[in-house]
């Protein structure tokens, strides 16, 4: 049971939810006793889908992705962390670049795997914004 390729269910820039498996972000296309994920490569022709069961513990079904199709594997600590200085950003009136400031260097041996503030800059702005 070693080495177990984890599911994590993280928040996309819409706000719904993603699935992160083996460095792939998949996105929820049909739920009934068994839940249906994309590869969100899909409109670039990936065929990589993922079938898990109602409570998104186990994996049931995979199809293979493409070659061209990106592997990261810090994905979902990044997603999780764009999330979090979007919510930050919409319920805190600190100015941004020192909200992103606190969250970079709260853990300093992730920090190569932070995402850059050019890339986050207008999702933070944007919830900000939108209070």
């Amino acid at each position: 049971m070693a080495n177990l390729p984890e599911l994590h269910l993280v928040q996309n820039r819409c706000g719904g939810t993603s699935l992160v498996y083996e460095g792939r972000a998949y996105k929820l296309k049909r739920a009934a006793r068994k839940k249906y994920w994309r590869c969100s490569q899909d409109k670039k022709g990936c065929g990589g889908a993922v079938w898990t069961n109602f409570d998104v513990t186990t994996v049931i079904k995979r199809n293979d992705h493409i070659e061209s199709c990106p592997v990261d594997e810090h994905l979902a600590y990044k997603m999780e962390k764009r999330a979090v200085l979007a919510q930050r950003s919409a319920e805190e009136t600190k100015p941004i670049p020192a909200i992103y400031d606190e969250e970079a260097s709260a853990e300093p041996s992730t920090s190569g795997h932070f995402p850059l503030f050019r890339r986050v800059r207008a999702a933070m702005y944007g919830h900000r914004a939108k209070r």
